[in-house]
């Protein structure tokens, strides 16, 4: 497993590769938990799933416990790339609605840096 990490105008993409399972998570953990650490407004974190081949439910759990972790905060987090493999696991944990999903990176940025405006304010 591996992870890029790079920056677009405040929002952080992280490029999976491999299989992201445990014991491996941990490097996925590690990396945005440093990257959130440096982070004083709220976190936009995009997960490209582009070079992903397999993941499993512990993969799973990582991302929702970054999810947790930045929720409280305003952040919001997106996945793009998403392989059929992928996506079912994100159905059969009923999370489709908490991860943003979108065809392409400029989208996700876009999205997360232009969140809809709340109609109730």
């Amino acid at each position: 497993m591996a992870i890029i990490q790079s920056e677009r105008d405040g929002v952080f993409i992280f490029k999976l590769e491999g299989r992201i399972i445990a014991p491996e998570i941990e490097e996925i953990t590690n990396t945005v938990q440093n990257v959130l650490s440096q982070i004083k407004d709220s976190p936009k974190l995009v997960f490209d799933f582009k070079d992903v081949t397999s993941m499993d439910s512990s993969g799973l759990g990582s991302l929702m416990k970054i999810y947790s972790d930045i929720h409280p905060l305003g952040g919001t987090m997106a996945v793009i790339n998403v392989n059929k493999h992928v996506k079912n696991l994100i159905v059969m944990a009923r999370l489709i609605t908490v991860f943003q999903n979108f065809d392409s990176e400029d989208d996700a940025v876009w999205a997360l840096l232009n969140p809809p405006s709340d109609p109730s304010q």
